[in-house]
């Protein structure tokens, strides 16, 4: 039955204004024009309505999948008799029904003849091992053809062995086909394994886990085994709906192994298994850069174990020139001259840019000793380099000969004294000064003695008095031979005077005196600004000449020239030291206890540096580290096998907790592609994306599982840092990939695609994996029903005495259609219209007069 409906009925409020038609802009008397224009304003309200004819359609397909897996068994196929034999015929419908079956290959796959007498098509899906929902899903699809209608009934638990049903569900909504689920209980046992997969990269020395989850409820006893030997193994567990076990352990050989988890649970000790495969890495490649610590090398390797392969400078024949097959690179105590600078720069690149790690330590070879100071590697540290410099003030013995002749009277000798007080005034307690006076005759007026006696050289300065001839050579003389029998750094002669002096062999004397380490330097007191003869006198003792005109310019006597000298940096004692930071370097190892260094550099951290181990007193890391750019960069401010680690060979710890260092130190990874495989039924997408700079084009080969190469795969390029492969392999097969770059390096990388990751065995499907029924319906505008369902099939009587709400359906009869009218009303708006322009243009008989 066809009945008339508006989509936009408050369109139909137009109607009241198509009395305006007759009135506006004047009252008009073409009645015949005004009825075409209202017809037309009618008809295009009409359109704006959206009119059209709602009616019943009938089905034509209705198609049942039936989910009689291993994990449901023959209750579906009895579920399915009831729903058909309490399903109406409707005799004005033709219903093609179709049954689509997820059989076990060990059942009994014969439909009985009464069911099968209700289909006109029984279509059989055959697997012990899987259930996908998602193929039968398909198959349902395919059943329907495109331009028809139907719906599809799913009656299943939801634990399809694979997740492959995205396409199907998709195209159900696309073509607007309902599904109608009705979910079973499962025969899933109590207790299942359903996870069994790696935690992160597996690498050969290196600490790894295996990841196990199961769920259900019960006691079990689990055991996980890696290519035939038990990994490690849990009894008596506990699980209450849901367990993830943890099993560390550290691989030692490198290539693909199967892996095994087994339970046993129950009275009787029912054994369930899950298998994978794994991938294992190579051991990080390390090179090793040392030079003072003689077999430092093997010593570190046999101290570290198993994990790391080193490639010492001393077996290669030149300066490595390609770092990328190296995963870190040691710097032990190898001065910075010893490298070319192209190395370092290289090294520094390697770090920055391709996410190399570089472990620096040493002592006297490195850091600042070392030479690394403002060098491309030194900025990489996580420390700052520390030189401490020493400034020495050089033991002096000074003598001061001044003239007190008659000729220094009055101001100038008292201008000499003061002059003299300012020289001595610079001496520090540790030198010597002598006092020589002349007036015709030389004496001592203090003899040499220590500078600290300043109040016995005050009064010798003060009994000075000018009166007497000037008789300068022989007080010379006399402080030459004085200062020959005194031990010090420097010997200074300052000779004060008015420049009236007697003729001799000065220079002679002077130049002696410079040659056995003792300066002379003259002042010109008062008089004229200029003294040639001092000038000379100063010139020959190798001093300085200077000028005293007054006492407002009293010069400043330069006896010494205090100078510095560097501090060693590196420590020699013994240091008790500090341990500190997070488990993630530490791990098992105690950071507390640990023996005191012989010996270390001393640096200070830099910002942003985490500092692992430090000195008590002055707290100077030992071992700090950071991350520049993509690579880490570890300090260790001693030497590792060396001296100042004496004490540690003790430590049972210090290999474990070198190790682990190393370990967090090198590149993160080791192949610059992230390589993934998404698998879609027997179709497989290898995608390759780049995550470093280097401009490297990949390689990925099909091999066997002991790493034999079967083919080669083509890799296409996508983008710039993405390469796609696409094959088809069988859905259930473990894949074993090898991964490589096209430009000769030496890098393998081992990929594991197992099945497991998107197949699961049949009965030890995650709950958190499986169909979400209620979801498909909602999204497919079915509907959902929970059935209580028995193992029995029911007979057609007890069926039709025993249908309950939760066990009887009726098939849709049909469901309602919709015929658009709306494009008819707009063509007959527009056939008016026409109709219209052609009566106002049509011609008129005029009438004569």
């Amino acid at each position: 039955m066809k009945q008339l409906w508006f989509l936009a009925p408050q369109a139909l409020w137009l109607l009241l204004l198509l009395p305006l038609v007759w009135l506006l802009p004047r009252p008009t008397k073409q009645w015949k024009s005004a009825l075409l224009r209202t017809l037309t304003f009618s008809a295009l309200i009409l359109a704006l309505a959206q009119p059209g004819w709602l009616f019943k359609k009938d089905l034509t397909y209705e198609v049942w999948v039936v989910d009689s897996s291993s994990s449901v068994g023959d209750s579906a196929r009895s579920q399915l008799e009831q729903f058909i034999s309490n399903s109406p015929e409707n005799p004005q419908s033709e219903v093609q029904r179709i049954a689509v079956e997820l059989q076990a290959t060990s059942s009994d796959g014969k439909v009985p003849e009464s069911l099968q007498q209700r289909f006109t098509r029984w279509h059989a899906i055959q697997s012990d091992s899987e259930s996908s929902i998602g193929e039968a899903l398909q198959q349902a699809l395919r059943s329907i053809p495109q331009s028809d209608r139907g719906e599809i009934h799913l009656l299943s638990d939801g634990f399809s062995t694979d997740r492959n049903w995205g396409d199907a569900s998709r195209e159900c909504i696309e073509r607007k086909i309902p599904v109608f689920t009705y979910e079973l209980q499962t025969k899933a046992p109590a207790l299942a394994l359903v996870k069994l997969q790696p935690q992160g990269e597996l690498r050969v020395g290196q600490k790894g886990k295996i990841f196990v989850e199961l769920q259900g409820s019960g006691t079990l006893d689990l055991q996980v085994e890696l290519d035939g030997e038990t990994l490690g193994q849990r009894e008596g567990l506990e699980c209450s709906d849901r367990l993830q076990v943890n099993f560390e352990f550290e691989p030692k050989r490198s290539g693909f192994f199967p892996l095994v988890a087994k339970i046993k649970s129950g009275a009787d000790g029912e054994v369930q298994e899950l298998n994978t495969s794994i991938a294992i890495q190579d051991p990080f490649r390390v090179l090793y850069l040392g030079e003072r610590v003689r077999g430092s090398d093997s010593k570190l390797a046999q101290l570290i174990g198993m994990g790391f392969t080193f490639v010492s400078s001393k077996d290669l024949k030149n300066d490595p020139q390609d770092l990328s097959q190296y995963d870190l690179t040691i710097l032990d105590d190898r001065p910075a001259h010893t490298l070319p600078q192209s190395l370092q720069n290289q090294i520094a690149n390697a770090v920055t840019q391709d996410g190399m790690g570089l472990m620096m330590a040493g002592g006297s070879g490195s850091f600042g000793p070392g030479g690394y100071q403002g060098t491309a590697i030194g900025k990489l540290a996580p420390v700052d380099f520390v030189q401490k410099e020493e400034k020495r003030d050089p033991s002096t013995t000074l003598v001061v000969i001044i003239d007190t002749s008659g000729s220094m009277g009055g101001e100038r000798v008292q201008l000499a004294k003061e002059t003299a007080r300012l020289a001595i005034r610079r001496l520090l307690p540790h030198d010597k000064v002598g006092i020589v006076e002349f007036y015709g005759t030389k004496q001592w007026a203090a003899p040499i003695q220590s500078a600290a006696n300043t109040i016995e050289i005050q009064r010798a300065l003060n009994r000075l008095d000018a009166g007497g001839g000037t008789v300068i050579l022989p007080a010379i003389e006399e402080a030459f031979y004085a200062l020959q029998n005194v031990q010090t750094r420097y010997k200074h002669v300052l000779v004060l005077t008015d420049g009236g002096v007697e003729a001799g062999d000065f220079e002679s004397l002077m130049r002696k005196m410079a040659d056995r380490g003792m300066n002379v330097s003259t002042v010109l007191v008062g008089g004229s600004r200029h003294s040639e003869f001092l000038v000379n006198l100063a010139n020959w003792g190798k001093g300085h000449f200077y000028n005293a005109s007054n006492r407002f310019n009293i010069p400043e006597i330069l006896i010494k020239q205090p100078s510095t000298s560097k501090i060693p940096s590196y420590r020699p004692g013994n240091h008790g030291i500090t341990g500190q930071g997070g488990p993630s370097w530490w791990g098992k190892v105690s950071p507390e206890n640990i023996p005191p260094l012989k010996g270390y550099v001393e640096t200070r951290p830099r910002e942003g540096a985490e500092v692992l181990i430090e000195t008590q007193k002055n707290r100077h890391p030992i071992l700090a580290s950071w991350r520049h750019g993509l690579g880490r960069v570890t300090a260790m401010t001693t030497e590792p096998t060396g001296e100042g680690t004496h004490e540690w060979r003790d430590w049972n710890d210090y290999g474990p907790f070198l190790h682990r260092v190393l370990s967090r130190t090198a590149r993160d990874r080791d192949y610059p592609f992230q390589v993934s495989a998404n698998r879609q039924g027997d179709k497989v997408v290898f995608r390759l994306e780049r995550i470093t700079d280097q401009n490297w084009v990949p390689t990925l080969a099909l091999v066997n599982q002991k790493g034999e190469l079967i083919r080669e795969l083509n890799l296409e390029r996508r983008a710039p840092q993405q390469f796609v492969a696409i094959e088809h392999l069988e859905r259930n097969q473990d894949l074993f990939l090898s991964a490589g770059v096209q430009s000769g390096k030496n890098l393998t990388y081992r990929v594991a695609a197992p099945s497991l990751a998107h197949l699961s065995p049949e009965l030890q499907v995650d709950i958190d994996r499986a169909l979400d029924l209620e979801r498909l319906s909602t999204e497919t505008g079915g509907n959902y029903q929970l059935v209580a369902q028995t193992t029995e099939a029911p007979s057609s009587e007890s069926s039709n005495e025993n249908s309950t709400a939760n066990n009887q359906h009726t098939v849709q009869e049909g469901s309602l259609a919709f015929k658009k009218l709306w494009p008819i009303c707009l063509l007959i708006a527009l056939a008016i219209y026409l109709c219209e322009i052609i009566y106002r243009r049509w011609p008129r008989e005029v009438g004569t007069s």
